[in-house]
């Protein structure tokens, strides 16, 4: 028989086989579903390429040629950028002033705005409402078209400033719009987190459980396999010969799998595919542009499957045909690399360059999740023979049995507590990054709760007519102060506004300065000081006077803070309006604490709950599938002993020792190796540790769940095992 068709013969006899091995049935829908999600998942880490490239092309595209940066480029239009908010995330506001007719408009508008006109994104009308916008920017004259638009979902203004509030002396002139290097001067990717971050995340939420689920599903029903591994290789077939028939038992679940994989993947191709949890919107443009490359990943994941799978079935030629139970050399490699990838990952904040710390903190992070189960296996397979050696000596059948099956087998503890592991691991960092992100952002939040817009700044303080034309624009039932804020020595923040403000704050009218105290001022104002520095320390005074005459000072800063009557809340999109229109081009009605940063960690936020749910929901799979092989294993190998010993004793003695045991050790080492590495983002904004109670209290249910499972599983195998000639 030539090599080919002892080859194809070996592939369709593991094809026929796949179904009737041990625990068949679980293996090919495990191999199917882990190839789909690895395939989604390899899939993922290309479309996000692509989406950072994509998004940065079109923000270079349309970025500013600034003539300070091309001198030899005529200037042929002003340019200004601020920036601004809408539900709490930070967004772009581009000022235009064209300067010749024959200039292309920015890409994205079908023409140039005109004076007090504005464009808007999609997604920022629909969240913020045409009226909103309008009142805020002037009229609504289009939308901005999604070719000039980083992301589908991208929240953008263009508008161009009234011929009275034009102000050519904060614009910048430009030649046109079109950069080639660098990543651009605007757009929501300088909002939020860059790359790097989200794949540190993505490898440790996403493909870590991924890789879990393959390796539990390549191993599922192993002990029956590797008998026959090693009987072909006793019968002396080649390791060619048996690498067919291996690959030809997965063969069909895996392509099953591939396909179930390309089908998940289409719907990006053909639209845009919005992301839960969070406010991105994934472009199909962004990956059509990769389809070459996802074309090829369909290919490669499956054979990379299928390799795995013959590398992981036993190499060693057997040196006789009796049947023997199959030892493998154990890897020492996780046992050395664990203790360093521990060390490494604490130390990597005070070692590493800042912008490389999270990434080198989460591939250390990675290695300790990957190395300790190995490592937790190692520990009870050299704790096995003691158990043993205590339990003949006790006369503890139940002990006796676990510690021999315990030294023997510490694969399948290994297997038993790396989801286990895992999960915890992941938990613990969802519950550490939570708690700083939201530090970071409480004391924002926390204001907003209690203020809402009952108080707002104001900022920039403009020229005299302009303040008292913007003063008499306010709706009647807005008060206006105008504040200066000094900065040097203790610092002094001054105050003051006409007689019906300050009433407004319980403030005496009087034109002469009269200090307050911070502590016994009312709570808005004393919200707004605190906001302003004088919770430090710093002299606050008030005087009753014109609040568009607060002359400037060397070592001061100036801005307004609006007051409703009655504590009412304030239109913000009115005020940012009608500071437009009447104060400056640049001005900014914002909340008394600034809160540009929150839509970072607002975003942040959203993409760790969606990966770490995604996370978990994989390695719950891989922890479900693990556990119904290994159990049906347990029970096949425990079932024998019903002839001597009836009852369920020695079964839930036997499962104590070997599963609960491992399971609740994985579990303390877990939840205190995971707090421990969690030391770098806890020295940023400390976490309760005991948020780790509920955690650990969870993780050893879990590990007695599975203990009652096994039992469970064990003593139904015994109660229909009839002996057979294996």
């Amino acid at each position: 028989m030539t090599t080919g068709r002892l080859a194809s013969q070996l592939w369709r006899i593991g094809a026929s086989t796949a179904h009737r091995a041990e625990a068949g049935r679980i293996r090919s829908w495990a191999l199917a579903l882990a190839t789909a999600l690895l395939t989604l998942a390899v899939g993922g880490l290309a479309v996000t390429d692509a989406s950072f490239d994509g998004r940065t092309q079109r923000t270079l595209e349309r970025s500013p040629r600034l003539t300070a940066a091309y001198p030899d480029e005529p200037v042929r239009a002003l340019w200004r950028w601020d920036p601004a908010e809408a539900d709490g995330l930070a967004y772009d506001v581009i000022h235009l002033e064209p300067l010749t007719d024959r200039l292309t408009p920015p890409p994205g508008l079908p023409r140039w705005p005109l004076p007090g006109e504005a464009f808007a994104s999609r997604a920022l009308l629909d969240a913020s409402g045409e009226d909103a916008v309008a009142a805020q920017y002037g009229r609504l004259a289009g939308v901005i078209d999604p070719a000039g638009l980083e992301a589908p979902g991208e929240f953008l203004v263009y508008t161009r400033p009234t011929a009275a509030m034009l102000d050519r002396s904060v614009m910048q002139g430009i030649s046109g719009f079109g950069e080639t290097t660098g990543t651009g001067v605007l757009g929501e990717h300088l909002h939020y987190f860059g790359k790097g971050e989200l794949l540190a995340a993505y490898a440790g939420f996403v493909l870590l459980p991924v890789a879990l689920l393959v390796t539990i599903a390549v191993r599922t029903g192993a002990a029956a396999r590797d008998r026959r591994t090693m009987l072909l290789a006793a019968l002396g077939s080649s390791w060619f010969a048996r690498a067919c028939y291996t690959a030809g038992e997965a063969a069909r679940p895996v392509a099953l799998g591939a396909a179930a994989g390309a089908v998940a993947t289409l719907p990006a191709l053909l639209t845009d595919i919005p992301f839960p949890s969070t406010t991105f919107i994934l472009a199909a443009r962004d990956v059509r542009a990769v389809a070459p490359l996802l074309a090829g990943i369909l290919v490669a994941v499956p054979v990379a499957t299928l390799l795995v799978t013959v590398l992981a079935q036993p190499r060693r030629r057997a040196r006789a045909t009796r049947p023997t139970a199959v030892h493998t050399r154990r890897a020492t490699w996780s046992l050395w690399l664990f203790p360093v990838a521990l060390l490494f990952t604490v130390r990597v904040v005070d070692l590493a360059p800042p912008d490389t710390v999270v990434i080198l903190y989460a591939t250390g992070y990675l290695l300790v999740l990957v190395t300790l189960p190995s490592a937790i296996g190692t520990g009870v397979s050299l704790l096995g023979p003691h158990l043993a050696t205590l339990g003949y000596r006790r006369g503890a059948a139940g002990l006796l049995l676990a510690g021999r099956r315990m030294a023997a087998a510490p694969h399948t503890v290994t297997r038993l507590v790396a989801a286990l592991v895992i999960a915890i691991g992941i938990a613990v960092q969802i519950q550490v990054w939570t708690a700083s992100l939201t530090a970071a952002g409480q004391g924002a939040v926390d204001s907003r709760h209690r203020l809402g817009t009952s108080v707002l700044r104001v900022a920039p303080y403009a020229e005299p007519a302009k303040v008292q034309a913007f003063h008499d624009a306010l709706p009647p039932e807005v008060h206006a102060l105008a504040v200066r804020v000094h900065t040097e020595g203790r610092g002094r923040v001054e105050l003051v506004g006409d007689c019906p403000a300050l009433r407004e704050l319980r403030i005496p009218c009087n034109v002469r300065p009269q200090p307050i105290s911070f502590a016994t001022s009312g709570p808005r104002l004393r919200e707004y000081l605190g906001g302003a520095g004088a919770a430090d320390g710093m002299e606050v005074v008030v005087r009753s006077g014109d609040i568009a005459q607060l002359p400037a000072a060397a070592d001061a800063g100036r801005e307004l803070v609006l007051f409703g009557t009655g504590g009412r809340q304030l239109p913000l999109a009115t005020l940012n309006g009608v500071a437009h229109r009447h104060l400056a081009m640049t001005a900014r009605v914002d909340y008394v604490l600034n809160g540009g940063g929150l839509g970072k960690l607002t975003i942040a936020a959203g993409w760790l709950r969606l990966l770490s749910t995604a996370g978990i929901t994989i390695v719950c799979l891989s922890a479900g599938i693990g556990a119904i092989t290994d159990f049906l294993r347990f029970g096949r190998e425990l079932a024998p002993l019903s002839v001597i010993a009836p009852g369920t004793r020695l079964y839930g003695a036997v499962a104590g020792w070997s599963l609960l045991l491992p399971a609740v050790l994985a579990s303390l080492a877990g939840v205190g190796l995971a707090w421990w590495l969690a030391a770098p983002v806890r020295s940023v904004a400390p976490s309760d540790p005991l948020g780790l109670a509920s955690l650990t209290s969870g993780a050893l249910l879990c590990a007695l769940a599975l203990t009652v499972w096994g039992a469970a599983t064990a003593l139904r195998a015994a109660a229909g095992w009839r002996p057979v000639g294996d």
